[in-house]
């Protein structure tokens, strides 16, 4: 199999982890990791290497599945890193790029990373950049000392059990 991201390497049979076989590439350092070969090894091992690589970078462009030529689908892995995760849905493997797995590791991913390619996951993502985003906004526009007190405010409207009484009463007018 020739690596998805030099094109022209054959990969070759490494460990990622003591027990996890993936296939590597010797000049991108890129590696094929079998999903069925990774939850063996996440439900019969509890042994993490140290980090050891630098984190990686975000690779740009699509990938396709070095063993069915296949495109392989990007999936964020938090919300706090641009990397992303190609999955062949077909072979059922994930291609990491050189550093990812440390990342993942990192992350504290390495054992819930088949939960990384579920709706569920990524539905997650999306919600927590979009509140991100809105308190960015918002912070912006109030300014971040007025913007605290009115997100306690909010935290303190959306625990109470009249809640919609007040939300009721704060945007009625009074002419």
């Amino acid at each position: 199999m020739k690596c998805c991201s030099c094109k022209n390497t054959e990969l070759e049979p490494s460990e990622l982890e003591h027990g996890l076989l993936a296939a590597s590439c010797p000049k991108c350092k890129g590696a094929l990791l079998p999903l069925m070969n990774y939850r063996f090894w996440s439900e019969h091992s509890h042994e993490i290497s140290d980090i050891h690589t630098e984190l990686a970078e975000e690779a740009a462009g699509a990938k396709q599945c070095p063993k069915c030529s296949g495109m392989m689908t990007k999936y964020r892995i938090g919300v706090n890193t641009q990397n992303r995760l190609e999955l062949c849905s077909h072979c059922d493997e994930v291609w990491l790029d050189a550093g990812e797995w440390d990342l993942v590791k990192t992350l504290d991913l390495h054992k819930k990373l088949s939960s990384v390619f579920t709706e569920a996951w990524q539905r997650n993502i999306r919600r927590q950049k979009e509140k991100s985003s809105m308190h960015a906004h918002f912070s912006k526009i109030i300014g971040e000392s007025d913007f605290s007190k009115v997100e306690a405010f909010k935290e303190w409207v959306d625990a109470h059990p009249k809640r919609s009484d007040i939300k009721h009463f704060i945007n009625t007018k009074f002419d």
